[in-house]
């Protein structure tokens, strides 16, 4: 009965023992993405970092792999985070992905001084490269109106830009450009700007902020006589996107002031509205657009 426990003690002890030894094992965290770029140059930039809690290994003698195609590519050590390593590997011609895992070595040092030698690989791993990409804005920030170029890799005829989910005007250039018109929406705010189409969907391009354009408003101030017609006339810098700029028009004398909707068509930068005189009355008109700096126009109606 005694020798049983003994038995026991020995056993849980071993697994105690390979518990902690485990835990203490480095292990690698892949910071390669699964989905990359495809370059020209055909080279691909693969990253882990090693987290070694081991106290007992040996820092100088730590080595790390990449193996891939049959192949063990040393891995440099970056001289800010002595965890991180990197290689760069090129793809042979005609492959458009590739699996591989890391591999490192390294000595522990045991309580009697003793050195003895360790080896770990992290799991299998593959990276595939995404012909269709986007690479960036030409610009970040503009008005209402302008044209934006988006630069990037597997453009179609069939992809479109949108802004705060809101469709845009999209010219498509080439597989490698396409560009967009900044549509009509309130100045002073981020918009998410995405790509969609193709076979993943949606994809990010960045944030766009509008800024606050000049809505010109020509004559600065209405006489009218009851009965009698005046023209108001509207003018912006770029020309309206597709669908039209919508201006809005109120006044705080609506019995006085006969107008139809105001309306920039799309293409052009300026609009005439006949504005035809009502009751007597005097006072003003306020006038706004999306993206544009609103405006008010004094209007006496004799």
């Amino acid at each position: 009965m005694k020798k049983l426990n003994t038995t026991y003690i020995h056993i849980f002890l071993s697994l105690t023992l390979a518990f902690f030894a485990s835990c203490n094992q480095p292990s690698f965290i892949n910071l390669t993405s699964t989905n990359l770029s495809q370059n020209p140059s055909g080279i691909y930039t693969l990253q882990t970092e090693l987290d070694i809690q081991d106290r007992m290994v040996s820092p100088e003698t730590i080595q790390v792999f990449t193996v891939v195609g049959g192949e063990s590519i040393p891995m440099v050590q970056d001289p800010i985070n002595p965890n991180l390593w990197s290689c760069d590997y090129k793809l042979p011609p005609g492959f458009d992905e590739a699996t591989y895992y890391f591999r490192t070595t390294y000595n522990v040092i045991s309580d009697s001084g003793n050195s003895s030698p360790r080896e770990l690989k992290s799991d299998l791993l593959v990276f595939r490269l995404e012909n269709r990409y986007v690479g960036n804005l030409a610009s970040y920030r503009g008005p209402v109106g302008v044209e934006i170029a988006v630069q990037g890799r597997g453009f179609t005829k069939y992809d479109s830009i949108t802004m705060g989910e809101k469709e845009t005007t999209t010219r498509y250039l080439s597989e490698n450009e396409l560009r967009f018109t900044i549509p009509p929406l309130p100045s002073g705010i981020d918009y998410a700007v995405q790509l969609i189409g193709g076979p993943h969907g949606a994809l990010d391009i960045g944030n766009f902020r509008i800024d606050e354009s000049i809505l010109a408003v020509i004559p600065t101030s209405l006489e009218i006589q009851s009965g009698d017609t005046n023209t108001l006339l509207f003018k912006i810098d770029y020309e309206a996107p597709e669908g039209g700029l919508d201006i809005s028009v109120k006044t705080d004398i609506p019995e006085s002031v006969i107008m139809p909707e105001a309306v920039i068509t799309s293409g052009n930068k300026t609009v005439n509205i006949r504005i035809k005189g009502g009751a007597i009355g005097e006072g003003k008109l306020v006038i706004s657009a999306p993206g544009y700096q609103g405006t008010e126009v004094p209007i006496r109606v004799f």
